[in-house]
Parts: C-alpha cells; sequence; structure tokens
C-alpha cells in the first residue's frame, strides 16, 4: 500500500476480452476486420495522490 492512495485508470476487461475474441475469431476464419482500431471508454478513479 502507499501513501498517498494513487489515482488510476480503470479499464473495461471485460468489454477488452470480448472485442479481442471477435477479432481474433475473424482473423482466424480469414474474413475481413472492419476495425483494425478501437477505443474502449474507460474511467479515472482520484484518490489522494491528485488532491
Amino acid at each position: 500500500y502507499t501513501r498517498p492512495n494513487l489515482s488510476s485508470i480503470n479499464h473495461p476487461l471485460y468489454d477488452l476480452g470480448a472485442v479481442s475474441m471477435r477479432m481474433l475469431t475473424k482473423i482466424m476464419h480469414k474474413e475481413e476486420l472492419e476495425d483494425k482500431d478501437v477505443i474502449l471508454n474507460h474511467g479515472l478513479t482520484l484518490r489522494q495522490s491528485t488532491k
């Protein structure tokens, strides 16, 4: 643990895995990928290190 508590970024891990598997499946079936770049929403958890 650190003092002060550090701020951090929240990654949408479930969505990241789901998008990755859809892309991998298309690659394995030699289908064309619509988007090679995917942007997922993320969050910021502010803690004492930013106050």
